[in-house]
């Protein structure tokens, strides 16, 4: 008598998981700012120096600013640091900064972009609700000027920050 063998196996077929899309900004006109600046604020009345060294980073997703300032008036006695990362979110057209700096301030700052030579960002300060506006203006490939107006949680009027970079 003839035997019939049959083989029965189990296998599944699984689908590959659809593709997450892998969208990479376009940091391309913040290009100009990679590279080390030496900078000079003018903070109540005082100038404060600060250098900054922008960089990407995370697999070129974000720029990242480190920026050290040393102590400069009666207000600010010690040395504060700085980390802010940039990217753009091509989803809803907004240019998004995430800033820490070891003094325990947080916050972010969002733009719409570049309007000629400037652009004008948003600010919240998350840990003490200061909010304002910030205007960046390239004035060449290594110089930019910078005015930061806020206001406190009540309403308040901050002093205008004024900062002037050169590149090195």
């Amino acid at each position: 008598m003839a035997g019939l063998l049959v083989f029965v196996g189990g296998s599944s077929v699984t689908a590959a998981p659809t593709p997450v899309p892998d969208m990479k900004p376009d940091l391309s006109s913040m290009n100009y700012l990679l590279g080390t600046w030496k900078c000079e604020s003018t903070v109540r009345g005082m100038k404060r120096p600060n250098t900054t060294t922008y960089s990407t980073t995370m697999d070129g997703r974000w720029i990242l600013a480190h920026d050290v300032a040393p102590p400069f008036d009666p207000y600010r006695t010690r040395a504060i640091q700085t980390d802010s990362w940039t990217t753009y979110n091509p989803l809803n057209h907004l240019w998004v900064t995430t800033f820490v700096d070891d003094f325990g301030n947080y916050g972010i700052n969002t733009s719409p972009g570049w309007k000629g030579s400037s652009m004008t960002s948003t600010i919240l300060v998350a840990n003490d609700g200061t909010t304002g506006h910030d205007t960046l203006t390239k004035l060449s490939d290594t110089q930019t000027k910078d005015v930061a107006m806020s206001s406190d949680a009540s309403g308040r009027a901050n002093p205008t920050v004024t900062t002037t970079c050169n590149k090195q």
